[in-house]
């Protein structure tokens, strides 16, 4: 069943999980991959495809009816999040409209020791252009789709400690190099208490992110709820995260998908709004 927590509330946005790497019920697939269905109140939006179509498959299990899918918003472009693009572009539920970063797609990798694994986008531009659905490139303004939606995308590192990972990368006219994740698009919802901030993986760093969405929207990040990245990260870093974090006002911390382990035990810990984002969770901003 759905939670019920979300129907509790006279809410602005609600964000469901459909896809994470942890599900804590037998009736819900989950894999490596993310996505969220976001509804306001005219509008829904779909974040990301998780690594495969199963993710459809959550939200008839969740009562969650996809639909209309107003729009598509893809976070970057690895296999990860866009594993069930396909299904969607040729399902019976059809978005309105793409939204994608720029230099979303080309041969991205990761380094393994036996060589580079490719793990660029599950979907090809020349199939985005073959569906006819309208697309649109996300850039460093902020762009409204809805009242209190925005996306936003162009992010850098500005943080220490937080920076290109050596073990991503992609190809460039230069060669290959680390990946700067130019086309990461964050979504943020605006209610009237809270601030949120929707983020695939932050690769470029979340308080690099929180710190951008504090500088435009002029009022601090308050939930915060997405991958982090933060899975290959030294105590050091999970330290400075959550305390710059809890010191920046975020009061609510729905880490998942790329956190990892160790970055989870020590938020579990030290985060008083930590919680675990899985599979199945419902979330409000208001």
């Amino acid at each position: 069943m759905r939670d019920q927590r979300c129907k509790e509330f006279d809410m602005k946005f609600q964000i469901t999980t459909l896809m994470e790497n942890g599900s804590p019920k037998d009736c819900l697939a989950s894999e490596h991959g993310l996505s969220l269905w976001i509804e306001g109140e005219n509008f829904h939006l779909l974040y990301d495809t998780g690594a495969s179509p199963r993710f459809l498959k959550n939200a008839q299990a969740l009562n969650v009816q996809l639909q209309p899918i107003d729009a598509l918003v893809l976070s970057h472009g690895h296999y990860d999040h866009t594993g069930g693009v396909t299904a969607v572009l040729t399902g019976p539920n059809r978005p309105g409209a793409i939204y994608l970063g720029k230099d979303f797609f080309g041969p991205r990798y990761s380094q393994k020791k036996d060589g580079p694994m490719e793990i660029g986008a599950a979907f090809t531009s020349y199939a985005l252009e073959q569906s006819g659905i309208p697309s649109f490139e996300v850039g460093e303004k902020p762009l409204q789709l809805a009242p209190g939606l925005w996306l936003l995308s162009g992010f850098t590192a500005t943080e220490e400690l937080e920076g290109p990972i050596p073990t991503l990368l992609r190809d460039t006219n230069e060669g290959r190099e680390p990946d700067r994740f130019q086309d990461e698009v964050a979504v943020v919802l605006e209610g009237d208490r809270e601030l949120a901030l929707v983020s695939g993986c932050s690769h470029v760093g979340i308080l690099s992110m929180c710190r951008r969405v504090r500088e435009i929207f002029g009022r601090p990040v308050t939930t915060f709820l997405g991958g982090t990245h933060l899975m290959a990260a030294g105590e050091e870093r999970i330290r400075r995260t959550c305390a710059c974090l809890k010191e920046w006002g975020v009061e609510r911390l729905g880490a998942c998908h790329c956190n990892g382990e160790r970055a989870g035990a020590y938020f579990e810990a030290n985060f008083p709004g930590f919680f675990q984002n899985h599979v199945g969770s419902c979330v409000t901003v208001e």
